[in-house]
């Protein structure tokens, strides 16, 4: 997902043959690594170059792919768990709650309570709308927020790509995969465009 690789950090800390390297791009930390450094030298940070999951990144996401029919296989395939928005470190969606103390049903406290996108209940709204029943329909919303809106809004996907969601889902459902299918989804809209 093009995340393997950033310029801004304070630190980079490491373990190779039995030694701690540390990469200090913070001036605070001289003052706390003093006693514990034996040498000084020039560090330069790993990074993880390549994983055996290839993603094909799309471009040119358009709101036609909303209608598209792949969304409609998680319709049976999810079951709406929400591990996959629990485990995800870009996913911060929340719901308030109002819980009221047993001792005294008139005092009680609203609660911000970590909330999914893919769990009955999160679309629902005043009047008994609900407007993502299906699982198709929050999968489809999860995908495009992911890689389509939060890059329109920042210039980025907000995915990261570490996988955690491919590797907690009961019914091995793939965010990877997910995002390859789009991208061939993208590609055959397009080419039939241009017919």
């Amino acid at each position: 997902m093009g995340t393997n690789r950033i310029a801004t950090y304070d630190a980079s800390i490491e373990l190779r043959d039995g030694l701690v390297y540390i990469d200090n791009q913070y001036s605070g930390w001289e003052a706390l690594l003093a006693g514990y450094c034996s040498q000084q030298t020039d560090v330069v940070p790993s990074y993880v170059a390549e994983t055996n999951k290839s993603v094909q990144i799309p471009e040119g996401i358009t709101l036609a792919v909303m209608r598209s029919g792949m969304w409609n296989e998680y319709d049976t395939r999810c079951i709406n768990c929400g591990r996959c928005n629990f485990v995800c470190p870009t996913c911060t969606c929340f719901t308030m709650q109002d819980i009221f103390y047993t001792d005294n049903g008139k005092v009680g406290e609203r609660r911000r309570v970590w909330a999914s996108c893919m769990v009955d209940g999160f679309t629902d709204v005043a009047g008994g709308e609900v407007y993502r029943q299906r699982n198709g329909q929050r999968q489809r919303f999860k995908v495009l927020h992911k890689v389509y809106d939060y890059k329109q809004r920042h210039g980025y996907q907000m995915c990261v790509g570490c996988g955690r969601c491919d590797d907690i889902c009961p019914e091995y459902i793939s965010f990877a995969h997910c995002i390859n299918k789009l991208h061939i989804v993208i590609t055959k809209v397009a080419n039939d465009g241009e017919k």
